[in-house]
């Protein structure tokens, strides 16, 4: 997602890359849909995915890269717009 974006996409408030989150107005989107609503996505990197189901108590077994209709047990590519997480809860005696 960072790759996408350059200087001048941060200047115009487009894309903020400390928390990696791009704002577009909703009418980019929808037809008839005010400039005033904003549609806001937020990107992870995968140790922050890691770090949020540890909280949650999930053990994080595997981390692959793919695709939407194209999963498989491959590693995470640089550029993957999509990971799969494979965890389970860890049970409390």
């Amino acid at each position: 997602m960072i790759r996408l974006f350059n200087d001048e996409d941060v200047s115009k408030g487009k894309f903020d890359q400390l928390p990696i989150v791009e704002s577009s107005p909703m009418s980019d989107y929808l037809e008839n849909a005010p400039d005033s609503i904003f549609l806001r996505e937020k990107g992870f990197i995968a140790s922050e995915l890691v770090y949020m189901l540890k909280i949650a108590g999930f053990l994080v077994e595997n981390i692959w890269g793919g695709t939407a209709g194209s999963w498989n047990r491959k590693p995470l590519r640089m550029d993957e717009i999509e990971l799969m997480v494979v965890s389970k809860k860890e049970r409390k005696c």
